[in-house]
């Protein structure tokens, strides 16, 4: 897989990931308090952050194959 493949392929599922995230728990959250909000936001993003670590954990020789 060549680098551009791999990266719009990653950019794909932290997407993927961060919208599955955001939309399961953005009826629970109460946006006034600001707490919760921050929270919120912080999970949605490490769970980008969670994917892309596991994508690039599972994929360096493929990413480096030409």
């Amino acid at each position: 897989m060549k680098q551009k493949q791999s990266t719009a392929r990653l950019t794909l599922y932290i997407l993927i990931a961060m919208g599955t995230s955001a939309s399961a728990g953005l009826p629970t959250v109460n946006f006034t308090d600001w707490r919760e909000t921050a929270s919120f936001i912080l999970s949605v993003a490490m769970t980008g952050l969670v994917t892309a670590r596991s994508y690039i954990d599972q994929t360096p020789t493929r990413v480096d194959e030409v």
